[in-house]
């Protein structure tokens, strides 16, 4: 390998690692701990290293979410096949259901980040992993509407009926609350929960 080769390497390695530092404190000492300099300090290097890579603190974030969403997104492959409108729906809620399960922390940055502790909207765009899996819901949510599978006439409130409830499973089920309430199995209550809402929602002819 080149010293070109090595060098780039060197490079990816290092912004790989301040990303992983920077998940780390977030998930385990919290948003007020997330700093250049405490990142800096985890990866033993000096802030202003940091600022080779990165523009500040916000700009981690952001890419960091983008990696959560792309992870996620792998999840949701298989989904895109389905051609069901209403199929494709429910298969959505079990597939981020999957995701949030198994990976908790990802689900936790992506999903439970205070808004006002961080800026990334300047780092947004229209292609971003994660406007890409809202905007494949609310287009199944459309079809649905179209093909009158349901009487509810907006996509965007269909698409985030669907989203409360499951993320509200999840965060229920994570907690650990339900076992004390129904006596279900994880996979079960998430089959009927998913079963009941779809039946509620729509009418499949």
């Amino acid at each position: 390998m080149g010293i070109s080769e090595r060098r780039k390497r060197e490079k990816k390695e290092l912004k790989k690692s301040i990303l992983e530092k920077a998940k780390d404190i977030l998930l385990k000492e919290g948003w007020q701990q997330l700093s250049i300099r405490n990142i800096a300090t985890a990866i033993e290097y000096s802030p202003a290293t940091i600022y080779l890579y990165f523009e500040g603190k916000d700009e981690i974030v952001y890419q960091l979410m983008e990696m959560g969403f792309l992870r996620m997104q792998e999840y949701f492959e298989p989904v895109y096949k389905e051609t069901h409108p209403v199929e494709r729906i429910r298969k959505s809620g079990l597939a981020f259901l999957d995701f949030a399960l198994s990976n908790p922390e990802w689900f936790e940055l992506l999903f439970n980040t205070p808004e006002h502790l961080c800026d990334i909207d300047k780092y947004v765009e229209d292609s971003s992993p994660g406007f890409r899996l809202f905007d494949g819901l609310l287009q199944a949510c459309e079809e649905a509407i179209a093909q009158k599978y349901t009487h509810i006439t907006d996509a965007k409130i269909l698409a985030m009926i669907l989203w409360s409830t499951v993320q509200g499973l999840v965060t229920l089920i994570r907690s650990g609350h339900l076992e004390h309430l129904i006596e279900r199995e994880e996979q079960e209550l998430i089959g009927q929960t998913m079963d009941t809402f779809m039946g509620t929602i729509f009418q499949v002819k």
